[in-house]
């Protein structure tokens, strides 16, 4: 410890504490670290002079301040659902009322239905749970990018939904194979084995999976050892087309950096934004409301 002072001169703190004002444990987060957040958020309204603003004015007010103070903690924190509610409580109490309390009464649309795109029926106000894992994709994908990054060696815990989407979000084009993995990541034509061979993917230990890359697997046919039990005829015919698909594989010269490409955005680059409207796809559109709660007005 004190070697590490003499290097980096700063304050030794223990945990729970705060850097650069997030909240930091090596538990899960408790009510009383979260609370100063929300409080911070309540304490924005007694400020604005919401007798003076139009509801659609609060509802730009929410959005791009309320919501946008949130963006910080968000990408790095994943709010327990407890404190969502209580958020959404300020943000939909401000939306209807200019207020920081609100009865049933006074909401002209449900609030899941306000956290929608204006495209699809809402308000445009951000759904909280649905922004802050578009956020944290942000980590495993910059981690996948740009391996390069000093923090890209250490370990990123996601949750199992992240890794799924992060899953269908990227297509990889191989270049040496060896920051791709090989039963995991999308680097056939946009699909990968899960897709091809299912059968066989069902064999696999999961250590394997998320660690053999391509360039590994096909030095000397090492895939092969990842396949473990009993090949029944159904997996046999997995295997059998595999051979095929992998025939045509030539990776290129050792240097070359695999490609990966963020599927909902046209530069193939990760943004927030692309992957929260992502999350709404297929969405069926809802009759728009307006502000004033007549149905079908402009």
């Amino acid at each position: 410890m004190a070697l590490i002072q003499s290097l980096l001169p700063c304050e030794v703190m223990n945990f729970p504490c705060k850097y650069l004002d997030l909240p930091l444990s090596l538990r899960k987060l408790s009510k009383e670290q979260f609370q100063p957040i929300i409080d911070r958020i309540a304490d924005q309204l007694p400020g604005w002079k919401e007798d003076l603003m139009t509801r659609a004015g609060r509802v730009v007010q929410v959005q791009h301040v309320l919501t946008s103070m949130l963006i910080y903690v968000a990408m790095t924190v994943d709010l327990p659902p407890w404190a969502i509610k209580a958020i959404d409580k300020i943000r939909r109490a401000f939306v209807w009322r200019g207020r920081k309390e609100v009865k049933g009464g006074h909401c002209l649309l449900a609030w899941p239905r306000v956290c929608r795109a204006k495209e699809l029926g809402g308000l445009g106000i951000a759904d909280l749970k649905t922004l802050g894992f578009a956020l944290r994709v942000r980590w495993p994908w910059l981690k996948k990018s740009e391996p390069d990054r000093p923090w890209a060696c250490l370990p990123l815990q996601v949750s199992k939904e992240v890794e799924c989407f992060l899953s269908l979000a990227i297509n990889t084009k191989v270049g040496d194979g060896s920051n791709t993995l090989f039963w995991k990541d999308r680097w056939l034509d946009g699909k990968n084995f899960q897709d091809l061979a299912p059968r066989l993917y069902d064999l696999l230990p999961k250590r394997r999976i998320n660690k053999r890359t391509v360039k590994d697997a096909l030095t000397d046919d090492k895939w092969l050892e990842d396949i473990q039990g009993e090949i029944s005829l159904v997996p046999l015919l997995d295997y059998l087309e595999l051979w095929d698909v992998l025939e045509e594989v030539q990776l290129q010269q050792e240097g070359t950096p695999d490609k990966h490409l963020w599927r909902f955005s046209s530069t193939g680059i990760y943004t927030a934004k692309s992957a929260y409207d992502a999350l709404f796809q297929g969405a069926i559109v809802l009759h728009l409301m307006s502000l004033y709660g007549n149905p079908g007005a402009p």
